[in-house]
């Protein structure tokens, strides 16, 4: 790893925008002119390149000789690995964590920053702008975090209600040990569970303040059966482990959680060894007649409404 330059300035940055790159070239300006129009200034900006092979560095030199950013270049380690090095070599206080195709509203860091001071919270939730890149009409829209009345432990073990978290002080990510570098997709949902368990209290901001974009690539078969298996990993890694200690309510939502991505491997991955798998595996911590009868049911409440659309459709003719 070579950190090539730092920062100008005399003033300590009391928030560090981290931004992770790998063969994002073509997406990391608008990422960083984000981070630079922030309306709050006692920032830092340090783009991690984790290994990129594209022309990411000729978007960045610019900036970074200007002394308007930090770079920093590292083998390729993945997505938690490069957060963690950006949060590693942070000065500030508190992290803000920007994936390099995204982009922050430029009332991000002062507003996440002062609900976080306010309620002297360890983090913050913001809302979402979602922007379907791949469409030619380029679709908007806001996703709210779906913030649970009560039990947030078992909340968001039940599924990751917190639609962005990306702004941390950064010695609560310290106690939790950074990002795990064994989970490579579901990062946030896997760093969301870890904060929360070690009774991590967060602040909600209710503005959509990160504009996270869906690119075509994201679509693909191969991505989604990739980001099952993390899924796994990840059910097996916090679920399962407190399942086995004997909490029943955990228990269910790992089975319901496994019984879902049985789903999700069979109908859009065609991975159904791993599916029956997920099934088994849901079934032994949580046996339930109505959750295996389900599918089937509902297959032929379909199939015979399908028949009796035809048998009415002959009629008419």
């Amino acid at each position: 790893m070579r950190e090539v330059r730092k920062n100008e300035g005399s003033q300590m940055p009391n928030v560090s925008v981290v931004i992770p790159t790998y063969n994002c070239g073509q997406y990391i300006r608008q990422a960083i002119e984000s981070a630079l129009s922030q309306t709050y200034k006692g920032r830092e900006i340090i783009v991690v390149d984790d290994g990129s092979s594209d022309n990411t560095y000729e978007i960045i030199k610019p900036y970074e000789e200007s002394g308007s950013l930090r770079y920093i270049y590292q083998e390729n380690r993945g997505l938690p690995g490069a957060r963690n090095t950006g949060i590693q070599n942070a000065q500030g206080e508190f992290v803000v964590v920007l994936d390099a195709d995204d982009e922050l509203d430029e009332r991000m860091i002062s507003l996440c920053l002062e609900q976080v001071e306010k309620e002297n919270t360890d983090w913050c939730v913001c809302d979402i702008i979602r922007v379907e890149t791949y469409r030619e009409d380029l679709r908007k829209e806001v996703y709210r975090a779906k913030l649970p009345q009560n039990n947030y432990k078992l909340a968001i073990l039940a599924d990751d209600f917190i639609s962005r978290s990306a702004f941390f002080r950064k010695t609560s990510l310290y106690d939790i040990g950074l990002y795990h570098e064994d989970v490579q997709v579901r990062v946030d949902w896997e760093i969301n569970i870890r904060l929360i368990l070690a009774g991590k209290q967060f602040s909600y901001m209710p503005e959509p303040l990160y504009i996270y974009k869906l690119r075509s690539s994201s679509l693909v078969k191969t991505h989604a059966k990739k980001k099952f298996d993390y899924t796994l990993q990840l059910l097996k890694k916090h679920h399962k482990k407190l399942a086995d200690m004997g909490d029943r309510e955990i228990a269910q939502i790992y089975a319901q959680n496994l019984w879902r991505l049985a789903r999700a491997y069979m109908a859009e991955s065609r991975a159904f060894g791993a599916g029956i798998g997920c099934i088994v595996e849901s079934m032994r911590y949580d046996f339930s007649m109505k959750r295996l009868i389900h599918p089937f049911y509902h297959h032929l409440i379909k199939r015979w409404a399908n028949q009796d659309s035809a048998t009415r459709e002959l009629a008419d003719r």
